[in-house]
């Protein structure tokens, strides 16, 4: 279970990290759009934003591998635990406007959450992800 968690977990995070990051190109964007009459300055600027462009290009990339293979776990949920963890893990949304945007209270978050959770480790025990993926800490 602690690779399903992993796996959830890193989606989230590259996500926020690219949330992040495009936010930064987006203000650097508005401010390269003001610059006036100083050609070599605008020249700068734009190289960075390039630069910075590549950067957020791996991070996506890396973030899209991260989210396929959480899908892949998410998968065996449906209806509401499905909607909650997608947009907690995948969005990057927080409990709080998760209740929020689902019409439900905090509490019923909750559940719903810990049944999911439960679902993920009953289907993806241990011993499960072992026998798909080989026992890596063999010891003598």
């Amino acid at each position: 279970m602690s690779e399903v968690m992993a796996a959830l977990d890193r989606a989230r995070s590259y996500e926020k990290e690219v949330s992040a990051e495009l936010e930064h190109v987006e203000r650097l964007y508005r401010i390269a759009r003001r610059i006036r009459g100083n050609a070599a300055y605008a020249a700068r600027t734009a190289e960075k934003i390039a630069l910075l462009e590549r950067k957020l290009n791996h991070e996506i990339d890396r973030m899209a591998d991260a989210k396929l293979e959480a899908l892949e776990y998410l998968s065996i949920l449906d209806g509401e635990e499905r909607g909650l963890m997608e947009r907690y893990y995948m969005l990057g949304k927080n409990w709080d406007r998760i209740a929020v945007e689902m019409y439900m209270s905090d509490r019923r978050v909750y559940l719903i959450r810990k049944k999911a959770i439960k679902k993920l480790e009953q289907r993806f025990s241990d011993t499960d992800i072992r026998r798909r993926y080989g026992n890596r800490d063999k010891t003598a």
